[in-house]
């Protein structure tokens, strides 16, 4: 996901061409590690038909739309789409699609990878054979889904890409692990139910990963980071600590840099822009975003209050 703008193999002449036809109105490309979002806003349009390089999910903003569309060289389907509704789109399977007015939508797109790495985390039975099986089961494609949780993910993801990343590349990861477990329980291949493998680590190492949180609240913490200090993967370490300590660790991370930013500003004369620095926001503006979510006010008027 290098790019700067998703893409999509092109069936008829095999080149790499952008999955649409106009540059996205937002984009989160190079920012969230294994998730890509954009938002689109297209006029009328007849797609070629593309092959998909990720798996990707298109949810719907616009008003009430018909959206002609075709799979692997398939019968022409038609769906009615409206505002919240989902199309799940898996990697590798030929799609086209054509509408006949402006459309608006969201696009969400995976790394494989990141599949990978949470199917690994994911169990059919206990049964050696079924946890080979998970990691190559497949998404099945879905169009015009109502799907709340994705919904919400979803919007989640635009409203942090439009305030601009206030909560750090934690956040995307922590939403992309989300959407991905959602989709293999969901939308996969399986006829089984999928179950999750139960992690118990100690509370020891409980206190080491919060003690290198509170070590390094400066940095850009990342999921894949923490969740090495105790040989887990972040789809079992996102669990593990939720189950433990009540909340995510991207909410206990913002938790503990609220906390800190109000000592800073009570009991030293370090200036604003210092302090966003010591407790690792990108920037002043968001630091003051994140503060006054949690605080109800700047931290300007928190300082002047003191």
């Amino acid at each position: 996901m290098k790019s700067e703008q998703l893409s999509a193999i092109d069936v008829a002449s095999g080149n790499l061409v952008p999955m649409s036809s106009k540059s996205p109105i937002l984009s989160s490309t190079n920012h969230w590690n294994g998730i890509v979002l954009e938002q689109h806003h297209l006029p009328a349009f007849e797609c070629p038909e593309l092959c998909l390089q990720q798996h990707s999910i298109n949810i719907w903003l616009g008003n009430s739309c018909q959206i002609d569309w075709r799979l692997a060289g398939g019968r022409l389907h038609s769906t009615q789409m409206r505002r919240g509704l989902v199309n799940i789109t898996p990697k590798g399977i030929p799609t086209q699609a054509r509408w006949h007015e402006e459309i608006k939508f969201l696009l969400v797109s995976f790394d494989s990878s990141l599949f990978k790495r949470v199917a690994d985390d994911l169990i059919v039975g206990s049964d050696v054979y079924d946890r080979l099986r998970l990691r190559t089961i497949e998404i099945i494609p879905q169009r015009g889904v109502c799907d709340q949780q994705i919904f919400h993910l979803g919007m989640a993801l635009k409203a942090e890409l439009e305030a601009g990343y206030p909560s750090g590349k934690l956040y995307g990861e922590s939403v992309a692990i989300a959407l991905a477990a959602h989709l293999l329980k969901t939308y996969s291949g399986t006829r089984q139910p999928i179950a999750e493998l139960e992690v118990n680590l100690s509370e020891r190492q409980l206190r080491q990963i919060i003690d290198y949180i509170y070590d390094n609240l400066a940095l850009e913490l990342t999921l894949v980071e923490l969740a090495s200090l105790v040989n887990m993967s972040s789809y079992s370490f996102c669990r593990w600590f939720k189950r433990l300590m009540g909340i995510s660790p991207h909410q206990y991370i913002i938790k503990c840099r609220i906390e800190r930013a109000k000592f800073l500003l009570t009991y030293s004369q370090l200036p604003i822009i210092e302090i966003t620095y010591q407790i690792g926001c990108s920037s002043q503006s968001n630091f003051t975003t994140i503060f006054r979510k949690h605080v109800g006010i700047t931290p300007k008027a928190y300082k002047e209050m003191i």
